[in-house]
């Protein structure tokens, strides 16, 4: 799974109750199909309301829209946003056009970094000084992400495990929650603070913080994340979870965004009485 953007985004825009889902128009271009993943890679014009022009990856849950799609191909076709998903439905193809010189087929793994495993430590930095002595989880996100199922629902399951971590004996004042953002220079601590209290964090349990490009690529890519910064501003990622144990060495690594808070908790409970 991945998400991408980097935009000013209105609350009003995913502010939607548990039933409602919005519909916007999109035009553009085709870049990649994959259909392995129900999944195209869509450069496209601006969409009135949501966002403006730019590279993403979007879902497709008829995967019979993606049989006669090629890369190249011209689509309009409705994008759906719920607040646990998007996907783009009813996809026409209207043309087709040369891919840009520069249009990206996927995204590259990271390079020149170690990748972090199971059993390594985490890095020596002062970010997770205070993440030794109980379990800990980790995740990258940033908080304009406008996509509900990318850094959104990333938030969402930190928030649904704090509450679980507070209501088991075993876990409460044992467990840390840290959320890293790829975008400092919006994410600043004021902004950061404004969104952990949007999502009601727990200091002492769930901390935000946001850590400079290029350091922040780097340290994520040691965690297996790759991070695209492309011209136009967009951000493109994919998801990991790293689940820390009380000595400050990696337990486990949950890919994508699959899991649920009752698994993170019990990720975290094993972690926290590890023998390994």
């Amino acid at each position: 799974m991945r998400t991408a953007t980097i935009i000013a985004l209105t609350a009003a825009a995913l502010g939607c109750g548990a039933s409602d889902t919005r519909t916007y128009q999109l035009t553009g271009q085709v870049l990649v199909v994959k259909r392995e993943t129900s999944e195209v890679l869509v450069k496209h014009d601006d969409i009135p309301g949501f966002m403006p022009a730019m590279t993403m990856p979007y879902a497709v849950k008829n995967a019979a829209l993606l049989a006669a799609l090629t890369p190249g191909d011209l689509i309009r076709a409705e994008l759906r946003v719920a607040p646990n998903e998007a996907f783009l439905s009813a996809i026409a193809r209207t043309g087709s056009a040369p891919l840009p010189e520069d249009a990206r087929t996927d995204i590259p793994p990271a390079t020149n970094v170690q990748l972090l495993r199971q059993g390594d430590s985490l890095p020596d930095i002062p970010l997770f000084t205070d993440l030794k002595g109980g379990a800990a989880a980790i995740t990258f996100i940033y908080t304009r992400c406008p996509l509900p199922q990318f850094c959104p629902l990333m938030d969402r399951r930190f928030a649904e495990t704090q509450q679980i971590v507070a209501s088991t004996p075993a876990l409460a004042g044992k467990v840390r929650l840290l959320s890293i953002s790829f975008d400092a220079a919006f994410d600043t601590d004021e902004q950061l603070r404004r969104h952990a209290e949007k999502l009601g964090a727990d200091p002492s349990v769930w901390r935000f913080a946001a850590v400079a490009e290029p350091a922040v690529d780097r340290l994520a890519a040691q965690f297996g994340i790759n991070v695209i910064r492309e011209q136009d501003g967009t951000i493109t990622h994919n998801l990991r979870t790293a689940i820390v144990d009380s000595s400050g060495r990696v337990y486990t690594i949950l890919d994508n965004n699959a899991w649920t808070a009752e698994e993170l908790a019990r990720e975290l409970r094993d972690a926290l009485f590890s023998t390994r």
